[in-house]
């Protein structure tokens, strides 16, 4: 049994480094490897390999199995943690899409913050105009205008008029964090 609650803007922090992703990209390419391993290829120091790779595994995106002295990891969701399952399998479906760690980062940055995932669940019930929405999330005007500006860049928010609607998005790794970001 484990003791994991990671918040889906915690999990996307943590997916927002680019030695996490290429990390976890090499857990794609090789199906396990040990920590040792794992910093060599992606140009890091063990420690610091090892201190990234506990954050995946606390996000439920990688599993450890211990070999003698030997940590190995696997990408493979965590069953206890919602919703690990589904973005787990969406940034494998990155991976094979060969999308570039810089545009991963852009995606994953959107839902960085937890007011940001409030806006999306308030616009997943209908647009609504930026007062209304401010109103309904509790969100400062000032502070709603700069978490729209983020939504809105990446493409999660758009205006239609005076108001704000969530967009559709084409990719299928903002299409799991937006439908992630309504749900959990």
């Amino acid at each position: 049994m484990t003791d994991l609650h990671p918040s889906l803007w915690r999990t996307c922090r943590v997916l927002a480094n680019e030695n996490r992703l290429h990390l976890l990209w090499k857990l794609f390419q090789e199906g396990e490897s040990s920590v040792s391993r794992l910093g060599e290829a992606v140009g890091l120091t063990e420690p610091v390999a090892s201190s990234y790779l506990r954050a995946l595994n606390a996000r439920g995106l990688i599993l450890p199995r211990r070999q003698k002295n030997f940590v190995l990891y696997r990408p493979l969701a965590n069953p206890e943690v919602a919703g690990a399952d589904r973005l787990l399998e969406a940034l494998r479906g990155a991976y094979d899409a060969f999308m570039p760690v810089p545009a991963v980062i852009r995606s994953v940055t959107a839902f960085t913050h937890e007011r940001r995932i409030e806006i999306v669940r308030a616009l997943s019930g209908g647009e609504l105009a930026e007062l209304q929405l401010s109103m309904k999330t509790g969100i400062s005007p000032q502070a709603l205008y700069r978490h729209l500006r983020k939504l809105e860049a990446r493409n999660f928010v758009e205006r239609g008029g005076e108001k704000l609607h969530l967009s559709e998005p084409d990719e299928g790794l903002s299409k799991e964090l937006l439908a992630l970001a309504v749900s959990l």
